[in-house]
């Protein structure tokens, strides 16, 4: 029977599952709502006959009690009664055939009823004593239980036949309405077939009030939504970085075939295999960049650091640009104020590196080895305040609000003379992004500032 189930059950649908449940639930209740009505009318009918059955011998037993010498009165029409002496005679008898036959048996039941069945019907009968100075005497009453066994056998199949028809109607019920609640719900499955068929950017349509069905449409659309903005986002990574490969590996193809025809001098060649190594290594950084950026603005949450883990990726980040500088005019610096011993960040420790990493180096190569850049960490409001300040020539305010996306580059010498891939800015506002943080880029007249700010979490 279980695996029976497991085969078809799955085969059926919503409405076909909810219309089942809700025949086998209804079948339940009727079925158990009619027996009890039945045994309770069957209850009520058992103390009529009986109640009925004691006030038929009531009257016999008060005169037999009083004065039984006296004419004894006979039984009233409809009543089964028969009146036994002290020594044993029947005296009156209204008694069917069929239990006169079986007097002698009768007598012998006492005064609560009893069910005797004779080959015709079935009698509730009691034999009641009566005490006098003659002797006991002896009440038989009798009552027919043909018409409450009639009236159960009606009941009966009445109860069966609106049982039959309240479940088929509850199931015709619940097929409708489930139908009903349903429709939305294949509305929304056409909907969505037919814009996946046809390729179209609208959204599905979401049904009025704030239903599950609402609800349902409104987490479509979201995820639609996503699913669209993952695939253009990946669309404009093929379609930039194919943008940008073209021309080093045109410029790395043409430094390959100088490197040819100038196999046979040494310096020249030297000089075109160096050329090539460096175009090989723009090419390289631009490729990481890449995969680091789509890493980045995938849907996973970062691990969170704390106060100390920002302290120490700004004092390592700084170690690292004061390596590099080899001997330049220029000055990194840091400022720490505050502190948080409890507060949380949504950044990890490798990309809070690799934010400063960036905006230091990029500082660095628009004051083309003299001025200085300073980092300084601070509590601002609910959460952190980074700012990497430098004394460069700042960027142009046309360029500021396109700072941040893929592959752009200011006219000025600051992108320039790097030689860079336009990248940067871009991986640290997706790096900022990702925290729930905000970037943002302005001039102050001696250089340009970065101001990231990062919302706080508590342990």
């Amino acid at each position: 029977m279980s695996r029976l189930r497991r085969i078809w059950w799955p085969a059926l649908s919503i409405r076909a599952r909810i219309t089942v449940g809700s025949l086998l639930v209804a079948t339940v209740l009727f079925s158990t709502a009619a027996f009890f009505f039945r045994l309770e009318v069957q209850s009520i009918l058992t103390e009529t006959n009986e109640t009925v059955l004691r006030n038929d011998a009531e009257s016999l037993l008060g005169q037999l009690a009083t004065n039984p010498t006296e004419a004894i009165q006979s039984p009233s029409e409809g009543q089964l009664l028969a009146i036994v002496d002290p020594t044993g005679t029947v005296r009156k008898s209204s008694l069917p055939r069929s239990l006169d036959q079986q007097i002698e048996a009768l007598t012998e039941l006492g005064a609560e009823p009893q069910t005797v069945y004779t080959p015709a019907a079935s009698y509730l009968v009691s034999a009641t004593p009566v005490s006098s100075d003659a002797g006991d005497w002896l009440v038989i009453a009798a009552r027919s239980q043909q018409a409450p066994t009639l009236l159960l056998d009606e009941l009966t199949g009445v109860l069966t036949l609106g049982t039959l028809i309240l479940t088929a109607g509850f199931g015709l019920a619940s097929w409708l309405l489930t139908g009903a609640a349903l429709r939305p719900v294949t509305r929304l499955r056409e909907e969505a077939e037919s814009l996946s068929t046809t390729g179209s950017s609208a959204q599905l349509r979401v049904p009025a009030g704030k239903d599950e069905v609402s609800q349902l449409a409104r987490t479509l659309n979201d995820f639609i939504e996503r699913l669209r903005r993952g695939v253009d986002r990946e669309k404009q990574i093929v379609s930039d970085a194919s943008h940008e490969l073209r021309t080093p590996l045109a410029v790395l193809q043409a430094q390959l075939e100088l490197a040819h025809l100038d196999s046979g001098d040494a310096p020249a060649l030297e000089r075109d295999i160096r050329d090539a190594s460096a175009t090989a290594g723009r090419l390289s950084r631009l490729a990481t960049n890449l995969l680091e950026l789509s890493k980045l603005e995938s849907e996973q949450a970062p691990p969170e650091t704390d106060w100390a883990g920002l302290v120490g990726e700004i004092t390592a980040s700084v170690d690292r640009a004061r390596v590099v500088r080899d001997g330049q005019e220029l000055e990194v610096v840091y400022r720490i104020d505050d502190d948080d011993p409890v507060g949380r960040y949504g950044i990890s420790a490798t990309n809070m590196g690799q934010l400063l990493d960036n905006l230091i180096s990029n500082a660095i190569t628009a004051m083309a080895g003299r001025g200085s850049v300073t980092v300084s960490l601070v509590r601002s409001g609910i959460g952190a305040l980074i700012t990497v300040v430098d004394t460069g020539p700042g960027l142009p305010e046309d360029f500021i609000p396109l700072a941040f996306d893929r592959f752009s580059r200011p006219d000025n010498a600051r992108s320039s003379s790097s030689g860079g891939s336009g990248l940067g800015l871009a991986i640290v506002h997706a790096i900022v992004e990702r925290a729930n943080g905000t970037v943002l880029l302005r001039n102050t007249g001696t250089g340009l500032a970065v101001e990231i700010r990062l919302p706080r979490h508590l342990r």
